[in-house]
């Protein structure tokens, strides 16, 4: 079965399963990188709001061997999991003041994202783009953002600029850093571990407290300075994807050429497309206080 098949029959059996109480849907939707997802949504009759169901993955569940059946019974789990018990109230989204507080900052790839970067607010930094969400920490579901758009900043009579300051002013606060040896990572999680050799250098995990989009930290006021200064090097930053980032003292002699392949090497087997940040590491610099290419 082809995969325009599959989405065909997924749509017929799920509209099947509901009959008249759900609409159910199937549109493109772009992602991060310019992936493009097939977003399956049921509409239920008694909520203003449904979850988005992306059918890319469960036919990659499908080629691996999974039945149909079981498959059609994972969306349905799925959808009601995640269905809202009432009605979601977004008209906060339309008055800037009760979101302001709200505004953060995120990274992602400049190169990869021009189509999505048509209708997003946006400043470059290096090969990158800083774009800006509404953060929402309290949904039944956990920590979730609205992405900001270009007809936003109309709606609320606000520029890119004033965005930016709140952004910065915002996102440290809602997200605080979180740095850590990757030992100590590794020692919590497997506490058999029995650690790295004595040769081998030290290497640092920087994300923030909710793990998401923890790239973005390495834009804090003084983090990656004060660090620097307390290990006496400038800094490899190796962007493991948009929600981390991993830090080397540059004092360790590493090739920038095998930390270069090391990171697409890991994007290629580990990281999603849609999560990869960038192919290549950054410098950190004492001297100047700035990171480079």
């Amino acid at each position: 079965m082809n995969y325009e098949t599959f989405k065909a029959s997924i749509v017929t059996s799920i509209q099947n399963y509901f009959g008249e109480t759900a609409n159910v849907s199937l549109h493109p939707i772009l992602r991060n990188n310019n992936v493009l997802l097939d977003g399956l949504t049921i509409q239920d009759c008694s909520v203003n709001i449904s979850p988005t169901i992306y059918l890319n993955y469960y036919y990659e569940d499908f080629l691996s061997g999974k039945p149909l059946a079981a498959i059609l019974d994972d969306i349905i789990a799925s959808y009601s999991e995640h269905l809202p018990k009432q009605d979601l109230d977004l008209s906060f989204f339309t008055d800037f003041k009760q979101i302001r507080h709200l505004v953060i900052y995120k990274l992602i790839n400049y190169e990869q994202n021009q189509e999505l970067l048509k209708d997003l607010p946006h400043f470059r930094f290096l090969d990158l783009a800083v774009v800006f969400c509404c953060f929402l920490s309290d949904t039944p579901h956990g920590a979730a953002t609205i992405l900001i758009q270009k007809q936003h900043l109309a709606l609320w009579s606000i520029s890119a600029d004033a965005l930016y300051e709140l952004a910065k002013k915002n996102t440290p606060i809602l997200l605080p850093y979180q740095l850590k040896r990757m030992e100590d990572i590794v020692k919590a999680i497997c506490p058999d571990f029995s650690g790295v050799p004595k040769n081998a250098p030290a290497m640092y995990l920087l994300t923030n407290t909710e793990k998401l989009y923890g790239a973005s930290a390495m834009l804090y006021p003084d983090i990656l300075s004060r660090f620097a200064d307390s290990i006496q090097s400038d800094l490899y930053l190796l962007p493991s994807s948009i929600h981390e980032t991993l830090i080397l003292p540059k004092n360790a002699l590493c090739r920038i050429a095998e930390i270069n392949q090391m990171i697409q090497d890991v994007n290629q087997s580990q990281v999603l497309k849609e999560e990869t940040l960038s192919d290549h590491a950054y410098i950190f610099e004492r001297s100047s206080k700035a990171i480079r290419l």
